[in-house]
């Protein structure tokens, strides 16, 4: 995929790492907690406007897929030439015939490039009026049109997958977060919704839908180090650098709850979700992977990281009187693209959330246990040239499969003290044909990884707060025919929080 859509894509990111929804007091947010349909409430009319006529406008929304298709398409093979693009009759002729694999394309491309991909035919049918499943139906037809149609390369089952049920998640996300950000900017709505574009010129009304949504929504600034290990299994560690430093990094990040988490009871998608985007950028540690610009990747430490979850349907007993519960089904999205590794996990679970509420303090946590049905991990000794590699290697990182948990803890005192726990937790092994795949090893093994992050914070105002912040990640494999490591990573930082709402 596509340098033009890295543009569309970062435009988005920065737009909504600045979306913050009208202050309104609990008793008002409580109420917009009521309404979640998306189709209950019109969006006001401006300028040439009219209002929204609650018609679904299926020429709109497949229009707006064709369109989006065409003209990517169209500027690949023409304006930048790209060979992959070069399509004709021999790729259309029994198209449904070709065989369906793997790609090795770019980490970027695969794992948020095409969920935004995904996200914008999705989009296109929500602004349209169309509901959720007929608006995914619709993106899983553009993908397949884009997939089979718009390449010379395979039809991929990863991007299948990640442009169908990556974008239901960051689609319907963006498509709510849009109508939310008008409250602010039609321009800003329009830069995270840019969809808009098609189907308000076409049909001269806004989508429908709910505002005044934003639960919570927070930017913090975290200034840290870090400090890296590795252990290869039956190496002779004076071969190669079991230590990484990274003596300085920054990194802004910010966090969205769409609705409160505790005591939500709705049937629909996403009518509840998290949403948390951060970028780090710093000093790298001196080694690199093997990439156009190895140097470069040498002296830079980054880290780029989407968190995400959705409850799908969400029920909310009454357990006792000093307490608000969510049980329900979950969809967890996370993206997380470091310099010293990489980790992507997609796929529904289960999800209880609880806040209870004592005489002076609160106590916030969440479990969630989910199956990452296609997700990614990488390979140390590969993404950094310490041994040599397999021919069968085609990439840094393999898709992979299992079971995944999130635990979330919070605890605010009288004086609004806040200690925060987190942990992200999985069980990966190895989809067949994989990274590690040779004629000896139809599979891998398991890969064991765990993200753990603590912090404590203390409000200096109503809008700012300060905090320090550790985070552990740590890995374990367990291969079949290659050597096992073991990976950690330590992060310090000191920041400062703005809490908007």
């Amino acid at each position: 995929m596509k340098r033009i859509l890295s543009s569309i894509l970062l435009s988005g990111l920065f737009f909504n790492s600045v979306i913050f929804g009208q202050n309104v007091d609990s008793q008002s947010s409580s109420e917009s907690d009521i309404t979640f349909s998306v189709n209950e409430t019109d969006s006001e009319p401006s300028g040439w406007l009219h209002e929204n006529d609650g018609k679904k406008h299926w020429f709109t929304a497949i229009g707006g897929m064709l369109f989006f298709n065409v003209g990517l398409a169209s500027y690949n093979r023409w304006v930048l030439g790209s060979g992959w693009a070069q399509t004709g009759w021999s790729e259309w002729d029994h198209f449904w015939e070709r065989e369906v694999l793997y790609d090795r394309d770019w980490y970027w491309t695969n794992f948020v490039l095409h969920p935004y991909q995904g996200g914008l035919y999705y989009q296109s049918s929500r602004n349209a009026n169309l509901n959720q499943l007929e608006s995914f139906a619709v993106t899983v037809v553009g993908a397949s049109f884009w997939e089979y149609l718009c390449e010379t390369n395979a039809p991929s089952t990863n991007d299948i997958y990640y442009t169908t049920v990556g974008s239901f998640a960051m689609g319907e996300m963006l498509y709510r977060l849009s109508l939310n950000a008008d409250e602010i900017s039609g321009l800003l709505g329009l830069a995270i919704n840019p969809m808009r574009l098609w189907s308000q010129t076409l049909l001269r009304q806004k989508p429908r839908g709910t505002t005044r949504n934003i639960h919570e929504l927070s930017l913090k600034f975290n200034v840290g180090t870090a400090r890296a290990y590795t252990d290869i299994s039956g190496y002779d560690s004076a071969l190669y650098d079991q230590h990484e430093v990274y003596p300085f990094y920054f990194n802004p990040s910010i966090f969205i709850a769409y609705n409160d988490p505790y005591g939500h009871d709705s049937n629909e998608p996403y009518s509840q979700f998290e949403l948390e985007i951060s970028a780090s950028i710093g000093k790298g540690s001196g080694k690199g992977s093997i990439c156009q610009y190895t140097d470069l990747d040498k002296q830079i430490m980054y880290d780029i990281r989407v968190l995400s979850d959705g409850m799908l349907f969400a029920r909310a007993p009454q357990l006792s009187e000093n307490t608000d519960t969510t049980l329900g089904l979950v969809m967890e999205y996370e993206f997380d693209w470091h310099h010293f590794y990489e980790l992507t996990a997609l796929g529904p679970g289960l999800a209880i959330k609880q806040r209870v509420r004592f005489e002076n303090s609160n106590l916030e946590w969440q479990l969630h246990g989910a199956w990452n049905v296609m997700g990614t991990t990488d390979y140390y000794y590969y993404h950094r040239p310490i041994v040599k590699q397999p021919v069968s290697v085609v990439r840094d990182y393999s898709m992979t499969t299992g079971p995944m948990t999130v635990f979330k803890l919070r605890y605010t005192s009288e004086k609004g003290k806040t200690l925060n726990l987190n942990f992200r937790g999985y069980a990966m092994y190895d989809y067949y044909e994989q990274l590690q795949e040779d004629s000896a090893c139809p599979s891998s093994g398991w890969e064991w990884i765990g993200v753990a992050n603590v912090g404590f914070e203390i409000p200096v105002s109503k809008l700012v707060r300060i905090g320090v912040g550790d985070e552990l990640y740590a890995k374990r494999t367990f291969y079949k025919k290659v050597p096992d490591i073991f990976q950690v990573l330590n992060s310090g930082s000191v920041y400062a929080r703005l809490q908007l709402k």
